[in-house]
């Protein structure tokens, strides 16, 4: 077939597929390694199979020549959802739109969610896959179309990223739900050192930008191995399911790694205050291996403390501590009784094993409460039982003492909370690891004519009881207290019990605010004072309101997100009287907001 023109025959062929909608949908899974779950499909469309046009270069280029890429593609979209929801299938459908499409007035968001609805697809399970070559000066209408789709609840893709097409101005300007790495870096990651390099420079950008990465191509064991050892997490490929018309609605168990087989995580991404920051790779030696071997080890690392010992399965078993081990090794027998026994049988068994997953807080306190380890001695970190590193008492007293005098720099000087910037960290870190939270926005009512009326000083001594009430109701290990200023405070929780928490402070603050007033005005129920306008005016006793939001992954991209929401909720909590929780049912944020 010409590039340039096609025959009229062929044109034929493309409007009698056009008008009989002969269209043909096939379904790839796109996988969830970590769930070892199908997460959706992308639909990828056919032309008749007896046809010149079958495959889908053909069908587009001859769409294209024709003038008919529009038409094409609106039989395509409904094509895709109509034999989904035939299929039944579950989860998110991916399908791919052109900028040449979305770019024309007859093409508007309206006319897919007539589709949506016509076949009772929820928008919110619709991914829009975008990808090709544009114009700059096309990005911002692209991007305010796509803005109409998420506004629908549907989610965006950017496809084929690392080729010519999808670069990575477009990623910046659209962000999107999630990327799709190209084929070409993730094949043969094992013998290519410099794409392994690339895919971990895209993985970091994608989860400081809230966006989930998913490898396309993933054609055998080993690709797949190799992407998860690089912290890629979604994908698809023939390894799972070709692209066919009738795929499947599970992927077999053997197809993904057993937790004790997976490969050695890669780390080499900043976590937020979790002890894998404190890793430090050192040689490691199995049971079975002879004594002088380790001396050997030793003697070529001598800045080596410690030496783990692993099992077959990658789990830490013991550990040979450089003193003691010189201890055995150098008596004046030593290397003649001992040399060519297994270490096995003089490693330390009783060694402080903590998960990887541990804040650098949590990680403090069970090494206060563990006395046998000295400041200069180290400990094994893992993850769910299997080996990542060392860690080095000293180094983690020093993050300690560093996060100290950082939180101590940024805490709210009358509650001594963490202020805005850790606040502000913290929600960013749930979002780049995709951690579900409540936000909480607290404000106090009636604070300014209190002040006015009793006083700056017992104003303050109201503040600080707050503070009290939040941290004494909240769980040290899953929620976070702060103090933005004033009377406002923000509570991030993870707590499955927020609510009832939240309910309980309420209740408490309701008690302990009488103390703060004169009988007198407690039993008229407030105060007199003058209104920001000059007039007098009754104020009623202090309370609290709560705006509360459980913000959508997939929605919100940064903080600046979760405060817009958080604002406006604690916004329609203040409009009920006395003290209130107000939960906004909304988890996306307004547009108008960004």
């Amino acid at each position: 077939m010409s590039y340039q023109t096609i025959s009229a025959n062929l044109a034929k062929e493309l409007l009698d597929i056009l008008e009989d909608r002969q269209l043909i949908p096939f379904y790839q899974p796109v996988v969830s390694f970590v769930d070892q779950r199908i997460l959706g499909y992308e639909c990828l469309i056919r032309g008749p199979a007896d046809s010149r046009l079958h495959y889908p270069f053909a069908l587009f280029h001859a769409a294209i020549k024709c003038g008919r890429l529009l038409e094409l593609e609106t039989v395509c979209y409904n094509t895709a959802v109509k034999h989904f929801q035939l299929l039944q299938l579950a989860g998110k459908l991916f399908f791919n739109l052109s900028f040449k499409s979305l770019l024309q007035p007859a093409f508007h968001s309206q006319s897919l969610l007539e589709v949506l609805n016509h076949y009772h697809l929820p928008p919110d399970q619709l991914v829009i896959e975008v990808g090709e070559k544009y114009r700059p000066e096309q990005i911002v209408t692209i991007n305010d179309i796509l803005q109409s789709y998420r506004l629908l609840g549907c989610q965006i893709a950017l496809d084929d990223l690392g080729t010519e097409h999808s670069d990575l101005r477009l990623w910046s300007e659209l962000r999107p739900n999630y990327v799709k790495l190209d084929h070409y870096f993730t094949q043969n990651l094992q013998a290519d050192l410099g794409k392994k390099e690339f895919v971990r420079s895209l993985r970091d950008i994608a989860m400081r930008l809230n966006c989930q990465m998913i490898a396309e191509g993933v054609e055998n064991e080993t690709d797949f191995e190799e992407l998860w050892g690089l912290g890629i997490h979604l994908g698809q490929g023939n390894y799972f399911a070709p692209p066919q018309a009738t795929p499947p609605v599970v992927i077999p168990n053997e197809l993904f790694l057993d937790p004790h087989q997976r490969p050695y995580p890669d780390y080499s991404f900043q976590r937020s205050k979790t002890i894998a920051c404190l890793i430090v790779e050192v040689p490691v030696i199995r049971p079975t291996e002879a004594v002088e071997k380790v001396a050997d080890l030793f003697h070529a690392n001598p800045d080596i403390h410690s030496i783990p010992v692993i099992n077959n399965l990658h789990a830490a078993i013991g550990i040979v501590r450089r003193h003691n081990f010189i201890d055995l090794f150098l008596t004046r027998y030593g290397r003649e009784l001992h040399g060519r026994k297994p270490i096995g049988g003089f490693m330390d068994t009783d060694q402080l094993i903590l998960d990887i997953n541990l804040s650098l807080e949590e990680a403090s306190q069970q090494l206060t409460a563990n006395l046998k380890l000295m400041p200069n001695q180290d400990f094994i970190i893992d993850d769910r039982g299997r080996y990542c590193g060392i860690g080095r008492v000293m180094d983690l007293l020093a993050k300690i003492t560093d996060l100290q005098i950082r939180n101590a720099r940024y805490a709210n000087p009358l509650t001594l909370l963490p202020g805005n910037v850790p606040i502000y960290e913290h929600i960013e870190s749930l979002l780049r690891q995709r951690l579900p939270f409540t936000v909480c926005y607290y404000d106090l009512d009636n604070f300014k004519p209190f002040n006015d009326v009793y006083g700056y000083s017992k104003g303050d001594l109201v503040i600080q009881t707050v503070a009290d009430i939040l941290v004494t109701h909240t769980s040290p290990q899953k929620d976070f207290v702060g103090h933005v200023g004033g009377d406002d405070f923000i509570l991030v929780m993870q707590s499955d019990d927020w609510q009832t928490r939240c309910t309980a402070m309420l209740k408490k603050f309701e008690t302990a605010v009488l103390a703060f007033y004169s009988e007198g005005d407690c039993a008229q129920g407030g105060i007199r004072s003058v209104d920001r306008a000059g007039q007098e005016t009754f104020f009623p006793l202090l309370s609290l309101s709560i705006g509360a939001i459980t913000p959508d992954l997939e929605a919100c991209y940064s903080y600046h997100d979760i405060a817009a929401m958080a604002s406006e909720a604690k916004h329609q909590a203040k409009k009920q009287a006395g003290n209130s929780l107000f939960v906004d049912r909304r988890r996306v944020p307004n547009c108008s907001n960004r």
